[in-house]
């Protein structure tokens, strides 16, 4: 096996170790009986009295707090996923982070009666696997562009083959 072919299986074994990882601290933060801010709503209070009296607008309250919180939780998720996924099928990182949303909220809906299971924590958990998808493919793109530069250099010969620069 070629040593490019080693260090891509590599990286696809590590990328689907991650999303594996990851994927098992969803559910277990999302399928646990409870909420994670269980008993902290007076501290939240406080929080978000603090910086209401400094100026942050009023819409910024609890709702916004955990519909942004959704959304940054499944960023990662997107971001693992379009970087697993082969370049052409990018957007099954968007499917993969609804078909989760959807399948934790049901589950919540029908199995954990101290859960809220709602359609808004779905359109967040997917904007956030959009968010995370479309930083992937971003970095995807600036690495192919730089495996295009890599090559041409070396078809030029200002490079080895190696991808090494070529002292003359």
């Amino acid at each position: 096996m070629a040593l490019a072919t080693r260090a891509g299986a590599f990286r696809v074994r590590f990328v689907a170790t991650l999303t594996v990882l990851y994927v098992l601290v969803v559910l277990l933060v999302t399928l646990w009986p409870t909420t994670v801010d269980q008993g902290l709503d007076p501290y939240i209070e406080r929080l978000l009295q603090k910086l209401w009296s400094k100026g942050v607008p009023a819409f910024v309250d609890y709702g916004f707090i955990e519909f942004s919180a959704n959304v940054v939780f499944f960023v990662p998720f997107g971001f693992l996923l379009g970087l697993l996924f082969p370049y052409r099928f990018w957007w099954l990182a968007i499917a993969g982070g609804a078909l989760l949303s959807v399948a934790v909220e049901t589950a919540q809906g029908l199995f954990l009666p101290g859960r809220v299971s709602s359609a808004q924590d779905v359109v967040a958990n997917t904007t956030g696997a959009v968010i995370g998808c479309l930083v992937a493919v971003a970095v995807r793109m600036l690495i192919l562009h730089r495996d295009v530069l890599v090559i041409r250099d070396v078809a030029e010969g200002r490079r080895a083959s190696n991808g090494l620069p070529v002292h003359k």
